[in-house]
């Protein structure tokens, strides 16, 4: 069952892993999506949420969606679906489907008044043309996330096959010094990265093309700045979730909700980060939260745990193992942060129709 959750963490649903639902045989005959269905978010905890689209690409299994979301099918002999899901994330479509936002404790849409929206209407060419060439970019993007995936699993094997060297068990609290994050707001404006559990919680890197910026004085900066080798791990709204900073990621500091641990020594940084990422630490964190309305974990919970550490030849080996897989992940990861800023500058010159589609293939030429 797809839910808010898959919506809100992905462009396009295909074999994401999701929960199971059990279905009646009329659900079953009525109730499935299918390759092209359009996907929006009926409520959002912010305006800008509400009527989030979502296009449904082919998958290995049946799938349904919950009921916080609507499904739109469209008559695929006049309509491309591509190009639409296109139009609904374009500057104009996300203006047109606010019109009907309805902001009360928290926001949403209706089908009702989806449903009489009016769309733009090129002809079917026009619209399957707009779509590949986007989709061009989105496939390039997805290719280098399977990658950035399969490798950050290669990662975590290797960290599991260094259980076996010598060395010893150390108190967490020991390894690193922790420090709580800043509070301001976020916004678009220029300034530095403002890190949130959000951005480091869905996959296992930090999502730095959706963190909004931030503004703060120039002590706060430096006192906040996040940097090679931080590790950081949310202490609400996702406990025990971890995130490191590499080489060259962008200029950030970090909210309130998570904690910067900073590792002694700095050549155990990247084994203490794949600790706080496996079974072992996971189990640990899921019987150390603590509150009745949101679960929560304080800096002193986060490391009151141990940690089996390899000796220094161990961590020197482990470190050119790892750091070259990071730099996979990094490039990659990089590279879609340049195609999705194509594709987003391309969008809508072509809905507008101000560029034509063969104009746009010739300047993916170079790109692709």
């Amino acid at each position: 069952m797809v839910n808010m959750k898959e919506i809100f963490a992905f462009e396009r649903i295909s074999n994401q892993e999701c929960e199971l639902a059990p279905l009646s045989e009329r659900e079953l005959s009525s109730a499935l999506l299918e390759d092209g269905d359009l996907l929006f978010a009926r409520q959002s905890l912010t305006f800008e949420g509400a009527g989030k689209c979502v296009l449904v690409l082919p998958a290995d299994g049946p799938r349904t969606w919950e009921s916080h979301l609507i499904r739109v099918r469209l008559d695929k002999i006049m309509a491309c679906p591509a190009f639409y899901y296109y139009y609904f994330n374009s500057i104009q479509g996300r203006l047109s489907v606010q019109t009907i936002v309805q902001q009360v404790a928290a926001a949403g849409i209706r089908g009702s008044d989806l449903s009489r929206l009016s769309v733009p209407f090129p002809a079917i060419e026009v619209q399957w043309g707009i779509s590949d060439v986007l989709g061009a970019l989105d496939d390039k993007i997805a290719a280098n996330t399977q990658l950035a995936e399969t490798t950050a699993e290669l990662a975590a094997l290797t960290y599991s096959s260094f259980q076996a060297m010598r060395g010893d068990r150390h108190p967490l609290d020991e390894l690193v010094t922790t420090q709580y994050g800043f509070t301001t707001s976020a916004h678009s404006e220029p300034g530095p990265k403002f890190l949130r559990v959000t951005d480091i919680n869905k996959r296992p890197w930090i999502t730095w093309f959706s963190t909004p910026n931030c503004s703060l004085g120039a002590a706060d900066l430096a006192k906040y700045r996040v940097r090679e080798g931080d590790i950081l791990v949310a202490r609400m709204a996702d406990p025990g979730k971890a995130a490191f900073i590499d080489e060259g990621d962008p200029e950030a500091v970090f909210a309130s909700y998570l904690v910067r641990l900073k590792a002694k020594d700095p050549e155990d940084a990247l084994f203490i980060y794949y600790f706080l990422r496996s079974d072992e630490y996971r189990n640990y964190s899921e019987g150390a939260m603590q509150g009745s309305v949101q679960m929560n974990m304080n800096a002193k919970v986060i490391v009151a745990t141990d940690m089996f550490l390899p000796n220094r030849e161990g961590i020197t080996l482990f470190n050119s193992r790892i750091r070259p897989l990071r730099r996979v992940i990094q490039s990659a990861l990089t590279e879609n942060v340049q195609l999705a800023a194509t594709r987003d500058a391309l969008l809508p010159q072509l809905m507008s129709g101000k560029l034509r589609v063969k104009d746009a293939e010739q300047t993916l030429a170079g790109v692709l």
